[in-house]
Formats: C-alpha cells, structure tokens, sequence
C-alpha cells in the first residue's frame, strides 16, 4: 500500500469514529432524556413472577422483584447521567475558582492550596464512599456532592498548570503593567484561554465520575435497592445473571457505551486540536 493510500485510509477511519462515538453516546443519553417520559409502569404488575425471559408481556423480562426491566432501563437513565453530570459540575465549580487563585501572584497562597489539595488526592474514592455510607449518608446528595469534590485538585492542577503556561503568565503581566485588574485578566483573558482544555478534561472527567458513581451503587454504597440506575440493576440481577440474562446486560451496555462514546469524542476533539496546533 503505497503512502497516500495509507493516508487515505487512516483518514477515513478518523471520520468514521465521530459517527460511531455519537451512535454510542446518543443510545443512552436519549434513554436517560427520554426514558422518563415513555417508560411504563415499573411496579410488578398483578401475576408478575421474577426473573422471567423476555416475552410479549415484557420486552426485556422482568428483574428479581418481578419488574418490567425495559421500564426500569428506561427510567434509570436520568439517575446515571443526571448524577455523574451534577458530580462533575461541583468539581469543576469548586476547582476553576481554586487553581485560579493558586496561579496568582502569591507564592504562600500557592502552596497552602495546593498542598492542602494533594492531601484530599491521597483519598481514594471508593474508599471515602464506603466511609460516608458507614456514617449513614446514602442520600443521593452526599453520593454526588463527595464524588465532585474527589474531583477538585485535578481540576485545580490542570487550571493552575494552563494559567502559569510561559505564553499564558507572558500576557497577564502585560496586562498588568496595562493597569488592568484582577477580573479582567481572569474572566476574560485566561478564561478564553482555558476554555478548550477545560473542555477536552471535562468529557474524559465524566467517565471517571461515572465510573466512581456506578462502582458505588454497584457495591451498595450509594442509590437504594429499589432504584431503578443502571448500576443498581445490574447487582440487583447478578444472581439471575443465566436465567434472565437481559435485565444485567441492556444496562450493563447501556454503561459501557456510554463511557466508550464519551472517551471516543474526548480522544477525538484531542487529535483534531492537536492537528490544528
């Protein structure tokens, strides 16, 4: 294969995966927004037995507790995505304002934040879940509050690395020495400037927080057995894993194409950036 043909093929490839990332991307995020709107009933219905296969009265079968498992998929959709995107708006609201403050002049303010975050980095997530749940905190609010804070110091490090860049502090002196003030240089010079790696971050981000959200409930640390996220089916139907196949694998796939799309596009939006550079 001669070298243009390798290019052209390498670039084919390329513009196949948007569509294939969207496709696995867009599954679930149109079940999580949608979902809720066309999703029946998910009480067991009168006669309902568990576990039992897919058939003309239920699509998908029913799970252990004898419910409609495409209305649970369908209305568990919104808890996965809505949760993972809430942690990961703390994080970011929490860490921006952080590491713009660490990139400022003041070398002891540097350190006092960045020290006190790398202490916060030493917790592992799971760890400080299983923590909160032995204290009783299994609200759905607690789940998504900490996991957005174990977010905090990378998205501090990476804003305050972007903000002390030599091109980056270059401009801000001259603002400075231009007179102009703390706002200005801030929430208008370097939030242009940070703007695209913020970006690119927070779409691999919020695989990570889904994974941390999903191994949650996975492991009981989180969401109620009733609830119908993803996470929660597939452990609650672990056992019937070879008699009801279908009530662990739809959510189980509907996780992974998630967090697969997401890192496609992420993977993406880097090698178009990269290329453009």
């Amino acid at each position: 294969m001669t070298l243009p043909e390798k290019r052209d093929t390498v670039g084919a490839k390329r513009r196949r995966m948007p569509w294939i990332a969207l496709v696995l991307l867009g599954v679930p995020v149109l079940a999580a927004l949608l979902g809720p709107w066309v999703a029946g009933e998910t009480a067991p219905g009168e006669g309902a037995l568990p576990s039992q296969p897919p058939g003309a009265g239920h699509l998908l079968g029913t799970d252990v507790l004898g419910r409609d498992v495409l209305a649970l998929v369908l209305q568990g959709g919104a808890s996965v995505v809505g949760s993972a995107l809430a942690a990961l708006s703390v994080g970011m609201a929490a860490g921006v304002p952080l590491g713009l403050l660490a990139a400022g002049p003041r070398r002891g303010l540097d350190e006092t934040v960045m020290r006190a975050l790398d202490v916060l980095l030493a917790f592992p997530g799971l760890l400080v879940l299983m923590t909160l749940a032995a204290t009783g905190h299994r609200e759905r609010f607690w789940l998504v509050t900490v996991a957005g804070l174990l977010q905090v110091p990378a998205v501090a490090r990476l804003v305050r690395g972007a903000a002390l860049a030599p091109g980056s502090r270059t401009v801000v002196e001259a603002l400075r020495m231009q007179g102009h003030g703390w706002a200005y240089i801030h929430l208008r010079h370097l939030a242009r400037e940070l703007a695209a790696p913020l970006a690119t971050d927070a779409g691999g981000r919020f695989s990570l927080v889904l994974y941390l959200l999903a191994s949650a409930n996975f492991l009981g640390l989180g969401l109620p057995a009733s609830s119908p996220d993803w996470a929660v089916l597939i452990e609650r139907n672990s056992d019937a894993l070879f008699t009801q196949p279908a009530a662990v694998l739809v959510p189980a796939a509907l996780l992974t194409a998630l967090c697969v799309g997401g890192n496609l596009l992420v993977d993406r939006a880097l090698a178009h950036r990269r290329t453009r550079s």
